[in-house]
């Protein structure tokens, strides 16, 4: 499948879990049979049946505040719901009060497991409590009757054949936009993007310095000179980002090889952003879980300094993150997985450029070129000479043959046998007695 393929076949699994008008919630299922199931188990079923994944409810955090309640005109004990109308079932003790704040939690727990899937883990407990008592409610318009499995699947085969139809037709006129593919126009394009980041991180440093936040204690004529630097370097900039403007015209109608839009480039690069934020935030907890329970068992000091080290930046980076608030596909890079707020000049807070702007891209190849030079360069080299060999020296100097001093040192033990053998001077050997 193509990645607009995987892009809308997301998209429809997340409409048909989505809590809707006409279909009843995960908690109306509870205790029912085959044909009471509701739309939540459903999707259960679905999924696992034709090896889907399951997806997180799509209502947005506005949607909840619309759930409110209307007395006009219904009977006795009935409620309405943001459009539905809702009834206690026979023996159940929930008041309408408790099953609207449940629905309102339990709208908002998936909403922000949408984004922040952990969150569905660590608020399970309220999640089951909240389908408990929505699960005491039902229905209550005059003749309403549940989808049973098989018209549910009926319906989704239908949108899926016009999915399918819908892919067909996108990919047509992909294939259609490539023979317009203009080389020159799309890296003046990501050219353009660069320049511009360049421009906002040049206006940035020039502000600071005009209200003395960067470098308060630098001299004023430094200043002044460092000032007038980048009003220099902001006027070519600027002029520069103009004939880029007028050659590129609209930035968004710029397809790439494959004849994609860069709006639809944004879109498949939100979903690859999202798990990967997910697995890295998942990944990060388990790290920082097993650092401290070593931390906590290590009583080398040495270690644990090493510990506490790699415990902060395993926060920091879990941290930054857990910053990121739901995103929408106009936020991020159109190409790479990265939102285009993370794209800056400056190591933190910024991510750093993106790889493929070219200034940057250049930047990077010639660094890649140094290191490749640097090791062909070493490879090449001659090693250095080996030293020379020692020259042989004698195990011991003596002006006597080995025999006459054998037999002198003999002499001396029976005529001193607690004597003690010193070096005297001249490095000569010398004979005193022994220390009592």
């Amino acid at each position: 499948m193509s990645a607009s393929g995987f892009v809308c076949a997301v998209l429809v699994l997340l409409t048909r879990l989505a809590v809707g008008h006409q279909t009843d919630l995960a908690y109306e299922a509870r205790g029912g049979g085959r044909q009471s199931l509701a739309r939540w188990d459903y999707g259960n079923l679905a999924s696992r049946a034709r090896g889907r994944v399951q997806t997180e409810c799509i209502v947005r955090r506005t949607e909840v505040a619309a759930m409110t309640t209307t007395s006009a005109t219904l009977p006795e004990g009935v409620i309405e719901v943001d459009g539905m109308l809702w009834k206690p079932k026979p023996g159940v003790t929930a008041t309408a009060e408790e099953f609207i704040a449940a629905r309102t939690r339990f709208v908002e727990i998936n909403c922000d497991g949408r984004w922040n899937p952990w969150v569905l883990d660590e608020r399970r407990a309220e999640l089951d409590e909240a389908i408990a008592i929505m699960g005491q409610w039902t229905r209550a318009e005059p003749g309403h009757r549940r989808l049973t499995l098989k018209q549910l699947e009926a319906r989704w085969e239908r949108e899926d054949r016009k999915l399918e139809r819908e892919r067909a037709a996108a990919d047509k006129q992909r294939e259609a936009r490539k023979q317009h593919y203009d080389p020159e126009r799309a890296q003046a394009r990501l050219s353009l993007i660069e320049n511009l980041s360049i421009l906002d991180h040049l206006q940035t440093e020039l502000a600071a310095f005009r209200d003395g936040s960067r470098f308060p204690g630098m001299e004023p004529v430094k200043r002044q000179k460092e000032m007038a630097e980048l009003e220099t370097k902001i006027e070519r900039v600027q002029e520069f980002v103009k004939r880029l403007e007028a050659e590129v015209g609209d930035p968004e109608e710029v397809i790439d090889k494959n004849g994609w839009l860069p709006g639809e480039r944004r879109e498949a690069l939100l979903f690859q952003y999202k798990y990967d934020r997910e697995f890295a935030v998942r990944d990060l907890r388990k790290q920082l879980a097993d650092l401290r329970s070593t931390y906590k068992a290590s009583k080398d000091r040495k270690e644990r300094s090493d510990l506490r080290f790699k415990i902060s930046m395993a926060q920091h980076k879990l941290g930054d993150l857990l910053a990121v608030s739901e995103l929408a596909a106009e936020q991020m890079c159109s190409e790479c997985a990265t939102p285009m707020f993370k794209h800056g000049w400056v190591t933190p807070p910024y991510d750093g450029p993106c790889p493929a702007w070219p200034g940057w891209a250049k930047r990077i190849q010639r660094v890649r070129e140094m290191f490749k030079a640097a090791v062909e360069a070493s490879k090449g080299r001659k090693k250095p000479p080996a030293p020379p060999p020692l020259k042989p020296e004698p195990l011991a100097v003596t002006g006597l043959p080995i025999a006459e001093i054998m037999a002198r040192l003999a002499e001396l033990q029976e005529q001193f046998p607690d004597a003690e053998v010193r070096r005297g001077r001249a490095n000569r050997w010398e004979l005193w007695p022994a220390k009592s």
